[in-house]
C-alpha cells in the first residue's frame, strides 16, 4: 500500500488532535514503517481531511513545521514557520500564534514545559561564564592594586 493510500490509527489522530503533533507521527512512523517526511505528510493530510471543514480545523492554517516548534519551546521558529506558510506580517504571525496557543491549553503547555527547560542549561552557563568573569576581573584588579 502507497502512502497516498494509507490511514492513521485513532491513536495518532486522537494525539494530533489534541495537538501532540510529534507524538502522532511518532505513532504512526512507528505502526506503518515510514520515514519522517512521510509520515508527517500523512499526518497533515490525515488533519486536513479528517471530516471538518478546512476552516474550523485548528489545524488548517497552522503548518505543522510550527506546531512542531511550539512542542519544542521555539517561539521564533514557530512565528517564521507560519508566516512563511501563510504569506502574512510578522505582526500578524505573532498574534496567529499566540492567539493559537490561547485556544490549546495543551500545546500551550508543552510549549511553556519545552520552553523552561530549554532555556536553564544555557541561562546557567551563561551566569556562570559572568560569575567566572566577574571574579577574574575583581583579582585582576586587587594584584594589580
Amino acid at each position: 500500500m502507497n502512502v497516498s493510500e494509507q490511514k492513521i490509527s485513532p491513536s495518532a489522530m486522537a494525539a494530533a488532535k489534541n495537538g501532540n503533533i510529534i507524538e502522532a507521527i511518532k505513532i504512526v512512523r512507528e505502526a506503518t514503517g515510514l520515514d519522517l517526511k512521510h509520515a508527517k505528510e500523512l499526518v497533515e493530510r490525515e488533519l486536513k481531511h479528517d471530516g471538518r471543514s478546512s476552516s474550523s480545523s485548528p489545524h488548517s492554517s497552522m503548518p505543522i513545521n510550527a506546531l512542531v516548534a511550539l512542542q519544542n519551546g521555539q517561539l521564533i521558529d514557530a512565528i517564521r514557520h507560519y508566516l512563511e506558510h501563510n504569506k502574512i506580517g510578522l505582526k500578524d504571525a505573532k498574534e496567529a500564534i499566540e492567539d493559537y496557543l490561547a485556544k490549546n491549553p495543551s500545546v500551550h503547555q508543552q510549549f511553556k514545559a519545552a520552553a523552561a527547560k530549554g532555556r536553564n542549561p544555557v541561562a546557567r552557563i551563561l551566569w556562570a561564564i559572568v560569575a567566572v568573569g566577574l571574579i577574574a576581573v575583581g583579582g585582576y584588579l586587587v594584584t594589580k592594586n
